[in-house]
């Protein structure tokens, strides 16, 4: 019993440094609750981001803010949403997207995953390291999809 004294004393602080976890890495969702603005690109050619941007104003309302919709086309979006300067990109994405490694991509929002990893559907893509925000929106396209 004496041994284990020393990591039951050390527990509280051990869970303290876990107070808040996760968190975005580039501040993500502190900047939208400070400004009570989430920036947001719809690309061209997706008819059905309805789902996506619902899903978006939910989270953004959580942090006391409104979607700002931002336009932008092509490479040039995922390029801002890398810079941080706008917070989700919605469109069609492959799961085998080239852009896989530099962005966070959701779970397809309105089907299942196509077994062609090729075939682009609706996802919401995140900047990677935005842990806080990624997090929580694929547990809300989860809880959508049930």
């Amino acid at each position: 019993m004496m041994r284990k004294m020393p990591a039951l004393l050390l527990l509280p602080l051990l869970l303290a440094a876990c107070n808040g976890m996760p968190r975005d890495a580039g501040g993500t969702s502190e900047r939208i609750s400070r400004t009570g603005t989430m920036r947001v690109i719809v690309l061209p050619a997706t008819p059905d981001a309805a789902p996506a941007l619902d899903l978006l104003g939910r989270y953004a309302a959580a942090h006391g803010a409104t979607v700002a919709r931002v336009e932008a086309h092509g490479e040039h979006a995922l390029h801002m949403l890398e810079e941080g300067d706008v917070d989700a990109v919605v469109g069609h994405f492959a799961k085998a997207s080239p852009w896989k490694t530099e962005i966070a991509l959701s779970k397809p929002l309105t089907h299942g995953e196509p077994d062609d990893a090729d075939m682009p559907v609706l996802r919401i893509a995140r900047r990677n390291g935005e842990n806080a925000l990624v997090l929580a929106t694929d547990r809300m396209v989860a809880e959508a999809r049930r």
